[in-house]
């Protein structure tokens, strides 16, 4: 019989909030600079998606969820999350959580996603 182990984290699930886009771009850009080292240019693109939740460990925001749109019009949940503070399959569950909240609150609409996708990027350039 298999034993089931619980990790206890002090780790919050949160929406995100406007206040919290610095510290997010902050991570993604992070993340980018990483997996990308010719990376050259400080503006989103709409693989930044659309950030939904958060996870916090005390008042440091350690990673986000957030929705994009592939080329087949697909809706697909991605999360990053400071690799510091990652174990375990905390990414996954992290991604389906966020998947399950955001739609028992919202129908799918890709075409309305898209949109909030593009102006969420083009608000977050204009602004920095």
């Amino acid at each position: 019989m298999p034993t089931i182990i619980k990790e206890k984290t002090d780790l919050k699930f949160e929406p995100v909030h406007l206040s919290d886009l610095t510290e997010i771009t902050d991570l993604y850009f992070a993340r980018s600079e990483k997996e990308n080292k010719n990376f050259e240019q400080c503006k989103l693109t709409e693989a930044f998606g659309f950030p939904i939740y958060k996870l916090v460990e005390g008042n440091l925001i350690i990673g986000y969820s957030y929705f994009t749109i592939d080329v087949s019009d697909k809706i697909v949940f991605k999360a990053i999350i400071n690799p510091e503070y990652s174990f375990g399959d905390l990414e996954n569950r992290f991604i389906n959580n966020s998947r399950q909240k955001y739609f028992s609150q919202k129908e799918p609409d890709c075409k309305g996603m898209k949109n909030s996708i593009n102006r969420i990027v083009d608000w977050l350039n204009w602004s920095r």
